[in-house]
């Protein structure tokens, strides 16, 4: 009777609060509220995929689900990234009927720290790990608090799809049956590591020193432990033979595109295609229908202003790793540019922490191409980060005020604009520079 009870409210406040943009998290939360067992009631007619990771489980979670759809699939998946115990609830709620789900997948992206509560009563039958970075420390606390959780989380019954270049999530529950997925040197790698955060410069099983070929990024590379063996295992998918110029490479052996190079996005692609052939669909299929998969306007976009080119990429606060990827990729780009960091104190939270702006490598931008607009409640936070990092004073511009950005950054700025920021805060920059 509680879940029958708690059906209906669900489903009646997610009707009643999508005018209000409140119907993704809230009706699972009140649900839950009324029946803490929730998850326990609800039955499956297909595959359930989870993704989870710190980096890049929205965009993979949603790329799965397109992928499959395009397929003739019937999916479900909580596309808005709503991945706490309420966000997943309301997925679940708004599908089933009588408790049944009746689909050939669900598709969840799950929160790692809360998957431990989310698949207390449930279990997936695949887990794709994107990869584990420290993020958001004031909420998760260190990598390794993450991968206990993880490791509670994981049913025995899970197929693991793992990332063959993280030394870390790679070495997940080793009693699963896995499968890897791993990119291959490009021309965009690199012997060293170009940024400030690695969190395995030892190794996570024995905790001696980590020794790598080469790195993608962060800690994402060709690894080995000379002292207890554990180094990248051989992927079952594997990523390769990439042109950085017209984003093209190979997934074992077969032609695949992105219309966004970014090492950590080709692993994103690779992951998606090892996930679904995991779940079941023939790999030509899966291959193919990346072949129609786009990364969302909300995450990377490109547009004009100001007539100027202009692209803007999704920079995840208290991430320094999201934030590294996103200056990879503008570093990349030739000429003059003005680099927009729109930096809000933590969503939800409105946490005032900064010390993660000391994790980024923010120094990549350190060229006399490039001016830095400091922009957000925390504009002048970031400023003092770049002057410590060696920026000079005259290539670092500070406007808190979004709505103020546009005549700034049309009289004192020059070339292409980049705007990084969160997801949260990128509509009324946008808005802004518009002059909309």
């Amino acid at each position: 009777m509680r879940f029958f009870l708690a059906s209906i409210l669900g489903k009646l406040a997610a009707l009643a609060g999508r005018p209000f943009g409140r119907s993704t998290n809230l009706p699972g939360q009140l649900a839950l509220k009324l029946c803490p067992d929730l998850f326990s009631h609800f039955r499956f007619t297909g595959k359930i995929i989870a993704v989870t990771g710190s980096n890049g489980k929205t965009t993979t979670a949603n790329m799965i689900a397109s992928m499959l759809s395009s397929q003739g699939k019937r999916v479900v998946n909580n596309a808005k990234g709503s991945n706490l115990t309420g966000g997943v609830a309301t997925t679940l709620l708004c599908a089933a009927k009588r408790g049944g789900v009746s689909a050939d997948y669900v598709v969840l992206e799950v929160d790692e720290r809360y998957s431990v509560l989310i698949f207390q009563h449930f279990a997936p039958d695949v887990m794709l790990v994107t990869n584990l970075f420290r993020d958001q420390l004031t909420r998760n606390g260190n990598v390794d608090v993450i991968v206990d959780k993880l490791t509670t989380a994981i049913a025995p019954s899970v197929t693991l799809v793992l990332n063959a270049n993280d030394p870390i999530s790679s070495a997940l529950c080793p009693g699963n049956r896995r499968v890897y997925y791993a990119l291959e040197r490009t021309a965009l790698s690199s012997g060293q590591s170009l940024n400030i955060t690695h969190d395995a410069k030892v190794c996570p099983i024995c905790l001696h020193p980590m020794r790598y070929e080469y790195y993608h990024y962060n800690h994402i590379g060709k690894f080995h432990c000379s002292h207890c063996g554990h180094e990248t295992p051989r992927a079952d998918f594997t990523a390769c033979d990439l042109d950085p110029a017209t984003g093209d490479f190979k997934i074992n052996g077969q032609p695949a595109h992105t219309d966004y190079v970014c090492l950590s996005n080709l692993l994103n692609c690779t992951s998606a295609v090892a996930a679904c052939c995991t779940a079941g669909l023939p790999m030509e299929q899966a291959v193919a229908a990346l072949a129609g998969v786009r990364v969302g306007r909300n995450r990377y976009d490109t547009f004009t202003v100001l007539g100027r080119p202009a692209l803007m990429i999704l920079s995840k606060n208290q991430n320094p790793v999201s934030y590294d990827q996103s200056i990879d990729f503008v570093a990349q780009k030739e000429g003059e540019k003005t680099v927009l960091c729109y930096v809000n104190n933590i969503n939800h939270t409105n946490h005032k922490d900064t010390t993660w702006l000391y994790d980024v490598s923010f120094e990549r931008l350190n060229t006399p191409e490039v001016t830095i607009v400091c922009s957000g409640p925390r504009a002048y936070d970031l400023a003092v980060r770049l002057e410590l990092g060696g920026f000079e004073r005259d290539r670092v511009l500070i406007e808190p005020d979004a709505a103020a950005l546009r005549p700034l950054v049309e009289h004192k700025t020059r070339g292409a604009i980049c705007v990084l920021t969160e997801i949260y805060d990128a509509g009324q920059i946008l808005a802004a520079l518009k002059g909309e």
